[in-house]
């Protein structure tokens, strides 16, 4: 049973769920994966790791790495800087499919009393491989399975406003506006399934203080991808986080395709924070799997003039 369900995880990915963005649970500790209006919000430089093990005891489930830096350019003795970079590389493995993705983000902000308004731009290029030469299919002249594809390059770019100030932030953002074919002979035989889906992003969140050393954080992020041919359901996930001591998250998360988050995110020192989520699955996988797990790593290079604090960074050293 197991190997039927993980034969139709595969057909699934190949036809949906490869043609969006990965989706990481602890996405609120590195938004700039889905806003390019995100870089540079926390006025420092950061760099972020991230791992998610989907579906443990599944084979051929997802596993998504993801390294990230952004920062806002100019000299640390200005007041505002108004343009951010940054960069990512992003790894998926999903059974026979693996896409690895460069990506570089821009973002003009603009000081809008004590908020800040951001305008991003992302661009990159996806390297898409998958073996289907390891499959052993029922239909054996399968024209979609003739040949594998190894690298296929795929160029995109995508836009986004991230909005934010000391309390709350939101954003919206199409990470990827081209929809690529994943192989250009598949033009031929018309296979409209192998196509990247445009995926749509709307965030927020607003920080109460409860206390001297407590507060709490409802956020949110919704997701929508389709196109003339495919339409995927709506998918949100919302979470609430403690905050306790500006040193110690505690959170949970319910996503609407039946599944609940467990987070814990702990700022270790004023440089280093690190988290982890675990997912409890709903759905009919539930009885082939143990959930799922992410890990995530920051690290911040602050400068002693740089002492913004920010309740939903935790800064607070």
């Amino acid at each position: 049973m197991r190997t039927f369900l993980s034969l139709v995880i595969l057909l699934l990915a190949n036809q949906v769920l490869a043609q969006t963005e990965p989706h990481y649970t602890m996405f609120m500790y590195n938004k700039l994966l889905y806003n390019p209006g995100y870089a540079g919000s926390r006025d420092l430089t950061s760099i972020n790791a991230d791992y998610r093990d989907q579906w443990t005891g599944i084979n051929g489930a997802p596993k998504t790495y993801n390294v990230t830096i952004d920062a806002p350019v100019g000299s640390y003795m200005m007041p505002f800087r108004k343009v951010a970079l940054g960069l990512s590389l992003n790894s998926e493995q999903l059974g026979i499919e693996k896409n690895t993705d460069f990506v570089a983000y821009y973002a003009y902000r603009l000081q809008l009393g004590k908020s800040v308004l951001a305008i991003g731009l992302d661009a990159g290029a996806k390297l898409y491989t998958a073996n289907y030469s390891a499959l052993n299919p029922y239909q054996q002249n399968d024209p979609n399975l003739q040949h594998d594809i190894k690298n296929a390059f795929l160029p995109n770019f995508g836009s986004g406003v991230y909005w934010s100030s000391n309390k709350y932030y939101a954003g919206f953002s199409v990470p990827n506006i081209l929809q690529n074919y994943y192989d250009k002979n598949e033009r031929k035989i018309n296979n409209k399934a192998s196509r990247e889906i445009r995926g749509y992003y709307l965030s927020g969140g607003y920080v109460f203080s409860l206390g001297e050393h407590l507060k709490l954080e409802p956020q949110f992020m919704g997701r929508y991808a389709g196109n003339s041919d495919y339409q995927l359901p709506l998918n949100c996930d919302f979470n609430l986080t403690a905050i306790f001591y500006d040193r110690l998250l505690i959170g949970g998360s319910y996503r609407t395709d039946k599944s609940f988050e467990a987070i814990i995110h702990l700022q270790v020192t004023k440089n280093i924070n690190i988290g982890y989520a675990y997912d409890y699955v709903m759905s009919a996988l539930n009885g082939y799997t143990n959930g799922s797990h992410e890990l995530v790593v920051g690290y911040d290079i602050i400068r002693e003039n740089n002492k913004i604090v920010t309740p939903r960074f935790i800064k607070a050293f």
